[in-house]
């Protein structure tokens, strides 16, 4: 592994949080959190200091998978996120599906996973 690919992997996993952190608060917070059925009190109790950095630890775990994947198939970049899209969001659909969650909440999760995929294929573009 070069450097490049550890860069990617740090890069993508902050601008992935960041990205994270404004879709689920500024972008699409208060819907998310009506859909969810969360108080303002259950929301403070989510977003601890320790459960931060339990998610931003996960993130970057993630994120150097994905670069990893991205570095070794051997394919078209275009077709490594289109894979791992269809992978990530047809499982998470499925998922919300069986937790009951609404249309509203589906779109809101897969369209980060979608934003976050793209940030990490355009990290891995510029430092691979």
């Amino acid at each position: 592994m070069t450097a490049g690919f550890y860069y990617a992997a740090i890069a993508g996993t902050i601008l992935s949080f960041l990205a994270g952190c404004l879709w689920y608060t500024l972008l699409t917070g208060k819907i998310w959190q009506q859909e969810m059925g969360f108080s303002d009190a259950r929301i403070k109790e989510i977003f601890t200091p320790g459960r931060m950095f339990l998610a931003f630890v996960t993130e970057w775990i993630a994120a150097f998978c994905t670069i990893g994947l991205f570095h070794n198939l051997p394919v078209a970049l275009t077709y490594k996120v289109l894979m791992i899209l269809g992978v990530l969001i047809f499982q998470g659909i499925k998922l919300s599906i069986f937790d009951g969650k609404s249309f509203k909440t589906i779109l809101i999760n897969e369209g980060y996973r979608i934003i976050s995929i793209l940030i990490l294929a355009a990290t891995y573009s510029i430092f691979m």
